[in-house]
């Protein structure tokens, strides 16, 4: 599988992956805000195919959060996924400073806990769990 790597996302490729797993839909007007405010973001191309995205948001300095981690059906389960991981930790890990850190937080859907273990994220749900609330209009 020949696999490219791109830093820009258009409004139409972010909702196309996002849908196509199932993920809740947005405006045209939030998904071009969204990306305008996103500090990283990955597309991976499979046999010049849109195969995945994945966004980093955060404050540029102490924490960020991965969000919008996406992999199209028909390319799960092949290494795309964790493509796109570890070019935006690559990119968060480029961004951070000597002698500085950065946390990564997230919060994966169910199930999909030991993909991000593989990644090399920690899973302590008797220490940390996550929340989460929609505000909708």
């Amino acid at each position: 599988m020949d696999i490219k790597i791109f830093h820009e996302i258009t409004n139409e490729e972010f909702l196309e992956v996002i849908e196509s797993v199932g993920f809740k839909t947005y405006s045209n007007d939030q998904v071009t805000k969204a990306l305008k405010n996103t500090m990283y973001m990955v597309k991976v191309e499979a046999d010049g195919k849109l195969a995945g995205i994945g966004r980093v948001v955060g404050d540029y300095s102490i924490v960020c959060c991965l969000s919008d981690v996406c992999v199209k059906p028909e390319f799960q389960k092949k290494g795309i996924g964790l493509v796109i991981i570890n070019e935006l930790k690559k990119m968060i890990e480029d961004g951070v400073k000597e002698g500085e850190k950065m946390q990564i937080e997230l919060t994966p859907t169910a199930g999909n806990e030991g993909f991000y273990q593989k990644a090399g994220f920690k899973y302590k749900p008797e220490k940390i769990t996550g929340m989460y609330l929609w505000i909708k209009k």
